[in-house]
């Protein structure tokens, strides 16, 4: 039996941007039509326009994840767009999702900016991204393309397991009672208190009808309610604790979170569907790369403990296109350089913003920078920028 159709990840999707609207921005991040954009400091003319994408599962809150390198290349003089994009085993389908939300706020950039370079950076399945939305979506011009930790392996490999394991669990997850409703129901319940808010009594409705159906209860379901005057009588107790919270950027971060958890039913459903492999599969992303890559920059940055990187490997894959793009025009040369830094899968996400870490500085002492992994951090923001301003886009 498949799942029931999406209607709970509607009200989460309208509960999620509410919940935006709603919390204190992070920094100076700004939410605009569904991307995160961050402006260089004094309103300065970009040097170009970085259109960042995140990893699987970390690529939903990207501007929370990469906040530290992200903020850095502002800091350089770069605007950066990053885009959030849920995981999922259609590929294409996820970049069209991405071009969509940037091309919604695109022609409003350039009325502020002018024209500036476009450079899609993308991390992990991000780069792979970056580089399927270069071969396959000829409208959507790139000057140049950083990808790190570039990785193109099929579901069995990047997924330990797979087919033994999970693949079973999420079929069994989806046929069960109410298929995934009951995961949406506790994600809602989540939501609504990382709004620092109490859950309406349409929301408990539902938890009683996921949870507590069949069971012999004092009340039916639909009385599951708070009465307005202990409602208002608990917000007002709660609201000092929210709003501290709230302005600390706590909650920012917890509903930011909760976008990467949000995207578990959609994959449980996936599979449930058939999902086995991604598509395109990795052959297939190969071939579409060879035959149509059009960035005439691009830069590999590779770490030296990174066990699923395959950066050498598309190196020489695009090699290959420039060879067959010189065929076509023999006057076009493509730019490929590949840089291995220290560090490993995970470097690009793992600094914490500098406001957090000057907290943390109490606790950590003088060696701070170091144990938070900044100098990694750094070393790739400092590649990319170099790499960037020697290219003159």
């Amino acid at each position: 039996m498949s799942s029931p159709p999406p209607k709970a990840n509607k009200k989460r999707e309208a509960h999620s941007s509410t919940s935006r609207e709603k919390l204190t921005r992070i920094g100076r991040w700004e939410e605009m039509h569904g991307n995160y954009v961050l402006a260089p400091p004094s309103m300065q003319q970009p040097r170009a326009l970085i259109h960042f994408l995140g990893g699987a599962f970390v690529g939903a809150a990207p501007h929370v994840a990469y906040r530290y390198i992200l903020e850095r290349l502002s800091d350089r003089g770069y605007l950066i767009v990053a885009t959030p994009f849920n995981l999922s085993f259609d590929y294409l389908t996820t970049c069209d999702s991405i071009i969509d939300k940037f091309e919604r706020i695109a022609p409003m950039l350039a009325r502020q900016y002018g024209a500036v370079p476009v450079v899609g950076v993308g991390q992990s399945c991000g780069a792979l991204l970056q580089l399927l939305i270069t071969s396959l979506f000829p409208d959507t011009p790139r000057a140049a393309n950083v990808l790190l930790s570039f990785n193109n392996k099929e579901v069995s490999e990047a997924v330990p397991f797979f087919e033994e394991v999970f693949a079973p669990l999420f079929v069994g997850i989806s046929e069960g009672v109410g298929g995934t409703a009951k995961l949406e129901s506790l994600l809602d319940l989540a939501r609504a208190a990382a709004l620092g808010e109490l859950p309406s009594d349409e929301l408990l409705s539902e938890i009683s009808n996921d949870f507590a159906s069949g069971l012999p209860l004092p009340f039916t379901q639909e009385q599951m309610s708070i009465p307005s005057a202990l409602r208002e009588n608990i917000a007002s107790a709660i609201q000092p604790t929210s709003t501290a919270l709230n302005e600390a950027g706590i909650l920012s971060i917890l509903n930011q979170g909760l976008d990467v958890i949000d995207q578990i039913p959609l994959l449980v459903n996936e599979v449930a569907d058939g999902a086995r492999d991604f598509v395109p599969p990795p052959d297939m992303v190969k071939t579409a790369a060879r035959r149509a890559y059009r960035a005439r920059r691009t830069l590999l940055i590779q770490y030296k403990n990174d066990g699923i990187d395959e950066s050498e490997e598309v190196e020489e894959l695009l090699k290959e296109a420039e060879s067959i793009m010189r065929m076509k025009r023999p006057m076009v040369t493509m730019g490929i350089e590949r840089k291995v830094l220290e560090g490993n899968h995970a470097t690009p996400l793992l600094a914490p913003p500098l406001d957090l870490a000057s907290r943390l500085e109490d606790v950590l002492g003088e060696t701070a920078p170091e144990r938070l992994l900044y100098a990694q951090a750094d070393d790739t923001v400092n590649e990319i920028a170099k790499w960037l301003e020697e290219a003159q886009l």
